[in-house]
């Protein structure tokens, strides 16, 4: 029997959370586009052990909080049908990009919580799902909010309607509904790569009238995919509110249970920038969305700071202002300095979508869909097919690198995790204080802290 086909291997496992908005595969557009094949592609000598990926299928604009108790609720299913064999040593590694890197810290708290009550989640003890978590990655994360979200909460109200408006014509008129919309937004004239997805993806309902029983069945599939992720959004936009920089006190919070529950978990922070490209037309999307994201940032983003290249091509000195498109670059470096690295690359560009999207798509081989590469966003950042494989095998890299000492550096009996228990002391709730917003930040802490899911104010 071989390592691929034996029982008694530990397995390490990948999972990959996908940000606001997300999803696994939607139409002809894949989250993680040509992760699975640059992850796949190494082979390492020092390392034998089975390698499973999953793809956590989100919901793409519900509150933070609700998002990662699904990821935690999805982990224990997985854990039931005994695809996640904790007890026998199999290692997660945790990798989320934009949003979905809250979703991975808030899901750690909410077993942090659970171990430091004695509380099982279900029949599980929650410490069996703390120790097997061996890295923690996060890619463009914002960890201290993003002043993008800071100028769209004013407009939540507005944004749920649209969804709901989107949502309501794709479910009454079906394919020739779909179709209509897609056509009306292409004649704004935006020429990003995001346009081109949704106009395939519409394209797809065509198949509804082909004889071909599995043109049909993907066409189907295809359209009640698109129309649940529309009602989702349509339902809960609460990560637009918590991704407010002036709902953010929790950092310190965070950092302390990262380093006393989850010390044995090494941690890392992909930090980008991109700029919109000179010929971008002024209603350009993501020319519009980094104006916005670098208008008037305030103090809760984080302070300016210099950040070593992943490339080891010295630093980068960054600024509040300087964003990917979507996120405030200095809001996604956490939990230290020390641990994050910097990438040229637009807020895309880092899960695949980079570059023209008429190129050759030479990036996934898939024979079940006809899945494509866009370069969603018109950005100057010049990411490649070289730099998008030299960060996932940094990524893959530093998370193999984790196991060989996961096992000392684990934490061994419940007694360890309670070293830092729900009552913080005076100095560390001093600390909280210290990196919590002044100015802006009077709204109050995110839906999450305050308890409630799915809350917009």
């Amino acid at each position: 029997m071989n390592a691929t086909t034996r029982t008694d291997v530990s397995r390490t496992h990948f999972v990959l959370v996908p940000g606001f908005g997300g999803f696994d595969a939607l139409g002809s557009l894949q989250y993680y586009h040509g992760v699975t094949e640059a992850l796949r592609s190494w082979k390492g000598v020092a390392y034998d052990a089975p390698l499973t990926l999953h793809y956590f299928p989100n919901v793409p604009t519900a509150a933070i909080e609700t998002r990662a108790r699904l990821l935690l609720d999805w982990l224990l299913q997985q854990y039931k049908r005994g695809i996640l064999r904790l007890s026998r040593g199999d290692t997660l590694h945790l990798i989320g990009h934009s949003t979905g890197g809250m979703d991975i810290r808030w899901m750690m708290k909410l077993l942090h919580d659970h171990a430091v009550k004695n509380e099982p989640i279900e029949d599980l003890r929650a410490e069996l799902f703390i120790k097997s978590i061996a890295s923690a990655q996060f890619l463009s994360t914002p960890h201290r909010g993003s002043n993008l979200a800071h100028m769209f909460s004013r407009w939540s109200g507005e944004l749920q309607l649209l969804a709901t408006v989107l949502y309501e014509t794709s479910r009454a008129l079906r394919q020739p509904g779909s179709r209509f919309l897609a056509s009306s937004i292409k004649r704004l004239g935006w020429s990003a790569g995001w346009v081109d997805a949704l106009l395939d993806t519409m394209s797809l309902l065509g198949s509804f009238d082909e004889k071909d029983g599995l043109a049909r069945a993907r066409a189907r599939a295809s359209y009640f995919d698109t129309l649940k992720w529309l009602h989702d959004a349509s339902e809960d936009l609460g990560a637009v509110a918590d991704l407010d920089p002036v709902r953010h006190a929790e950092g310190a919070l965070h950092a302390e249970i990262f380093r006393t529950t989850y010390a044995h978990v090494r941690r890392r922070s992909i930090v980008t920038r991109a700029e919109p490209h000179p010929g971008a037309p002024d209603w350009d999307l993501f020319k519009i969305c980094h104006r916005w994201t670098a208008y008037n940032p305030g103090v809760e983003l984080g302070p300016d700071c210099s950040v070593r290249r992943l490339d080891a091509a010295g630093s980068v000195a960054l600024g509040r202002a300087h964003n990917d498109g979507i996120v405030n670059s200095v809001s996604m470096v956490w939990p230290t300095l020390e641990e994050s690295v910097f990438v040229d690359a637009d807020h895309a560009d880092i899960i695949g979508h980079y570059g023209n999207s008429d190129a050759p798509n030479e990036d996934v081989v898939n024979p079940e869909h006809d899945y494509r590469r866009y370069g969603l966003f018109m950005s100057t950042s010049g990411f490649d097919r070289e730099r998008f494989l030299n960060v996932w095998r940094s990524v893959r890299d530093f998370a193999l690198a984790s196991e060989s000492s996961r096992d000392s550096r684990a934490p061994s009996s419940r007694g360890v995790l309670q070293v830092f228990s729900s009552r913080r002391t005076d100095s560390e709730a001093g600390a909280a204080a210290d990196s919590a917003p002044s100015s802006r930040a009077e709204a109050g802490a995110p839906s999450s802290i305050r308890g409630a899911q799915g809350a917009i104010s």
